[in-house]
């Protein structure tokens, strides 16, 4: 039988005796229950808030979207005001800051690879070429192919051309040239180096002063030069409405010398007026620049490269003229939407593309990349990817176009680009095209040929180049004209001279004899 719990107050007097084990447990037990009821009302007052809070927000999102609907007509109002808004400040960007900064800003929305959507849209006009013809077709297309040579060279001013080269160790020049950049080399100090460096004489450089004086006399009171109309004592071309190229190619001799519009040169001026020509002829549309002029079909893209050479080179030499960077800019661009989707380029924008005019549009947009201007890399790769389809001998030599044996003319022309394109002087078939070169040697005719081989043989250097430069030097010293109104400049030679008459012959034989400085070559050993 259980005896009952004895307490206190039933024997206050009597001692109480120990708790029993079970009455021990149930104390301990309902200890134990004490503290969870208490946690029970923390836990419940806990829940509650919980709930209020939930309530709150539920009736704070239904408010919101009742206020949405109510004030809808205010919302979109404002949100198309702040386009809007953003659109004008976008504009009025483009027209103050200078063309890379809303470019770069553009690209980080917009895909620069429009391949593509060239590629949907490009339309092949193919016409009929034997497969044997050279790149000059007619008069108008002759003169502009050999045009192609007439990227890399330039003069220098006439303090400098009159005295003899100042006798300076091979260590100090390479020493200067080292820290030179591309276009470093036109600085007075800069062409006095490399002509020791890589060949020049004072003869040499005697006689591209006189070509700048020539060309500068013979300039339109418009600030351009026509072919048509090379001055008194001179041979006449018969390329029609070819100013803008023929005012680009005279340009470019006195940029590759150093001669700004901005700096206190002694051709200044006359570099200021032709600048001014291009800039007032351009054709603007949207943001790609149209520099043909009224030229004919087959040497609007020509035109279009040489152009843009001569924007760029005169942009990379005086940077702060925004009128210069921005055409520049825009000519690159619309160089780059008239590429076909092979890779080439032809005489009409997006036509399928022949070696002679792809090497102009190549050049031109390496040219921009030097004045750190916006150029596509995919474009580049595409242009290289054509080179692939006209090359012979695993790139040894070139062709005119896809299916064309190569020619000394157009292999000049593809290696040239091979070198600008990233191809390293290790590289074997560019060993094999140099030697096919070398052993060939200057023609005594061709100055197109002649102007091409020369780059690529200038910056393979060493033996070949020395081989070949006393040559051509020579050659160029000894055939210009020293008596008379045409003093300075070099009558047509070679059939394909003929339709772009002196001013042509002129241009690229100057631009021949100035290549110790205008371009740096591309693999100067320091060290030697």
């Amino acid at each position: 039988m259980t005896v009952p719990p004895r307490s206190a107050e039933q024997h206050p007097a009597v001692p109480q005796p120990p708790l029993s084990v079970a009455e021990q447990v149930a104390g301990r037990r309902r200890a134990r229950r004490k503290p969870r009821r208490g946690g029970g009302r923390l836990l419940k007052a806990f829940r509650e808030q919980v709930h209020a809070v939930r309530a709150f927000v539920w009736q704070s999102g239904r408010r919101f979207r009742e206020l949405i609907v109510q004030r809808r007509t205010e919302l979109l109002t404002s949100l198309f005001s702040l386009l809007l808004h953003l659109c004008l400040a976008f504009l009025l960007a483009c027209w103050i800051l200078p063309q890379h900064v809303p470019d770069r800003i553009l690209n980080l929305f917009l895909d620069p690879d429009r391949d593509a959507a060239e590629a949907i849209l490009a339309v092949e006009i193919t016409p009929d070429i034997p497969a044997d013809s050279e790149p000059l077709l007619t008069d108008d297309m002759t003169v502009l192919e050999e045009l192609d040579a007439d990227l890399q060279s330039a003069s220098t001013s006439d303090d400098d051309l009159s005295a003899d080269l100042m006798p300076v160790s091979a260590a100090e020049d390479m020493g200067l040239l080292a820290n030179l950049g591309d276009l470093g080399a036109r600085s007075a100090a800069g062409r006095q180096a490399a002509l020791r460096a890589y060949g020049g004489t004072a003869e040499s450089e005697q006689a591209v002063a006189a070509g700048l004086k020539w060309l500068a006399s013979i300039q339109q009171e418009d600030g351009s030069w026509d072919f048509q109309d090379p001055g008194e004592g001179a041979e006449p071309g018969r390329l029609s409405d070819g100013q803008m190229g023929a005012t680009a190619m005279a340009l470019l001799c006195f940029l590759g010398a150093g001669h700004t519009h901005e700096e206190s040169v002694p051709w200044r001026k006359t570099v200021d007026a032709g600048l001014d020509y291009l800039i007032v002829h351009a054709r603007i549309d949207r943001r790609r620049a149209d520099l043909h002029g009224d030229s004919s079909d087959h040497a609007g893209m020509y035109i279009q490269g040489i152009a843009t050479i001569c924007l760029c080179e005169a942009h990379a030499l005086a940077p702060s003229d925004s009128r210069v960077r921005r055409l520049a800019q825009r000519a690159l661009a619309a160089i780059e939407n008239a590429q076909h989707r092979g890779g080439g380029w032809r005489y009409r924008p997006r036509s399928p593309g022949d070696t002679s005019v792809t090497g102009w549009q190549i050049m031109a947009l390496q040219s921009g990349r030097m004045g750190e201007l916006r150029v596509s890399d995919g474009v580049l790769r595409k242009a290289g990817q054509f080179l692939d389809s006209v090359q012979d001998d695993g790139g040894a030599g070139y062709g005119y176009v896809p299916g064309d044996e190569q020619t000394p003319t157009m292999s000049s022309v593809g290696l040239l680009c091979r070198i600008y394109l990233g191809w390293r002087q290790d590289h074997s078939a560019l060993h094999r095209g140099v030697a096919a070169l070398s052993a060939r040697g200057p023609h005594p005719h061709s100055i197109y040929y002649n102007y091409y081989a020369t780059q690529v043989l200038h910056h393979w250097g060493g033996e070949p180049w020395e081989r070949w430069n006393s040559v051509m030097r020579d050659q160029l010293v000894r055939t210009q004209i020293s008596r008379g109104p045409a003093a300075g400049s070099w009558s047509p030679r070679g059939t394909y001279s003929r339709p772009g008459g002196q001013i042509y012959q002129t241009t690229l034989s100057l631009l021949t004899l100035e290549v110790y400085y205008r371009h740096l070559p591309m693999y100067r050993r320091l060290g030697d």
